[in-house]
């Protein structure tokens, strides 16, 4: 497909009547290889491209896409468009209003020291053998490991004279042991949120191997461990926890479609409405979190996001108060707010681009981690979630974790099992009296939203933090 061809399906659009036209013309290509108990158990290798084809008639969307690029299919791509935007202004409640935004021209690539595309596939493989066999051990029924390069080019030409191409490449490892014993509970130790917008480079900073032993470790210690105390505790959670509890309790709820109810079939609303800015006590003054789509190798990192709109930051809770939202032009002009951070985003060319998360974080603290850790006589500290739950305004939810290890007089001890804690948002974050300067970024593959159903990857930062008086449960 020529470069021209997207500035000529805008103009087609707009002639014919539409007041705002896009078209997004994606590739995306994914290279992904899986071991099992160090058998090679797939290889996968796939690619796709297309244009999808976005106008606004009458203050509603039409939308279509295809994968065919000559003159007679986008010829009709367009007339598409238009006829949906048609039969959707006919029961459309709201008009839209697009939030203004600058004309944007440029391109974007991600920085890389070694592209994990042009590693070859037998040292990818050497790698994770490498981890494989550290995780070999008494009463490990099954080890896991696998990695995943993906590349996504993108190039977007609206009506308001925007232009921008992206290159945008990310990498993933994950590794998972599962552990089995006669009279015992079986004990899964994974955490496949090991992802990053960077090369082969990142792959190599997992250090595998190291992470294999430590896993296998845990869950051997976790398999013999005694069950836990049904108590009120001080706790401390590490960044893989709360990289998740910030992705469901903060991230979703602040996504601007959520409050416009455009989620509530699927996904649901939220308990942060917009007269709530500015007073609504999120969580204690140590708890800020911030929306940032610039961040070094955030997988929610962009030069623009699908709207055109630049990278940018912006603060979602500031000092334990709810400060904004996450928000697309659409839903940011529809609440009469300026947009606050790009956040549109479509899974690939043939998606309408919905408000995503980019990456949502926690803010670091100043305190370092063994002061915190110090300051906990007698409770626990929970690594990597288990299983969770939350209701539909992300407002109640309930986890369980991996890892729990006992804290006495500041120091970790022995294992124990079964830890697991129901909370609301606000009381569990209100609980929060410190957070350590040991920051970390994480990447989210699979974040699902929408109908039809849209898989994203997004990005999460956060530190150690102590929490007091959690009240914990036990799950036998």
């Amino acid at each position: 497909m020529r470069e021209a061809d997207l500035g000529g399906i805008v103009d087609s659009a707009t002639r014919r009547g539409a007041v705002y036209a896009d078209a997004r013309w994606v590739e995306r290509e994914t290279e992904k290889v899986d071991l099992k108990d160090g058998t090679v158990e797939a290889i996968d290798r796939s690619a796709d491209r297309g244009v999808g084809v976005r106008v606004l008639v009458k203050g509603a969307w039409g939308f279509a896409a295809t994968d065919h690029t000559d003159d007679a299919a986008l010829a009709r791509l367009v007339l598409d468009a238009l006829s949906r935007a048609d039969a959707s202004s006919r029961v459309q409640r709201r008009s839209v209003v697009l939030a203004r935004v600058s004309p944007q021209r440029g391109e974007y690539r991600t920085p890389l020291e070694r592209d994990p595309f042009s590693v070859p596939m037998a040292e990818r493989i050497d790698l994770l053998r490498a981890a494989d066999d550290v995780m070999r051990g008494e009463h490990i029924r099954t080890r896991r490991a696998g990695i995943t390069a993906y590349r996504t080019r993108k190039h977007l030409v609206t009506s308001e004279g925007t232009d921008v191409s992206q290159e945008i490449v990310e990498s993933a490892a994950g590794i998972s042991v599962l552990a089995v014993k006669a009279g015992a509970k079986p004990v899964n130790r994974s955490e496949m949120r090991n992802a990053k917008q960077a090369g082969w480079e990142f792959v190599e900073e997992c250090d595998l191997v190291a992470r294999g032993r430590r896993y296998r470790a845990d869950a051997q210690g976790t398999l013999d461990a005694p069950l836990a105390e049904g108590r009120v505790a001080d706790v401390i959670l590490d960044q893989s926890f709360l990289a998740l509890l910030v992705h469901e309790s903060c991230g979703h709820p602040t996504e601007a479609d959520r409050v416009l109810e455009h989620e509530v079939a699927f996904a649901g609303t939220t308990f942060m409405w917009p007269n709530d800015r500015g007073s609504l006590r999120y969580g204690s003054d140590h708890v800020s979190m911030s929306a940032d789509s610039t961040l070094s190798g955030g997988m929610g990192t962009f030069g623009w996001d699908d709207d055109g709109v630049p990278g940018m930051s912006a603060k979602l809770i500031d000092r334990g108060i709810f400060a904004g939202y996450l928000t697309s032009r659409e839903t940011a002009g529809a609440l009469g707010i300026p947009v606050t951070i790009g956040s549109a985003r479509a899974e690939s060319w043939q998606h309408f681009p919905l408000v995503r998360m980019v990456n949502v974080s926690l803010d670091a603290g100043t305190t370092p981690y063994p002061e915190l850790l110090r300051g906990v006589e007698d409770g626990l500290l929970l690594e990597s979630p288990g299983s969770y739950s939350l209701d539909e305004k992300r407002q109640n939810f309930h986890f369980t974790a991996q890892v729990a290890r006992v804290v006495r007089h500041g120091e970790v001890q022995g294992y124990v099992r079964g830890v697991g804690f129901q909370s609301l948002t606000p009381h569990f974050w209100g609980r929060c009296d410190g957070v350590a300067d040991d920051w970390e970024l994480h990447g989210f593959l699979t974040c699902a939203k929408g109908e039809p159903l849209q898989l994203m990857r997004v990005g999460h930062g956060a530190a150690h933090a102590r929490f007091r008086d959690l009240p914990l449960e036990i799950q036998p």
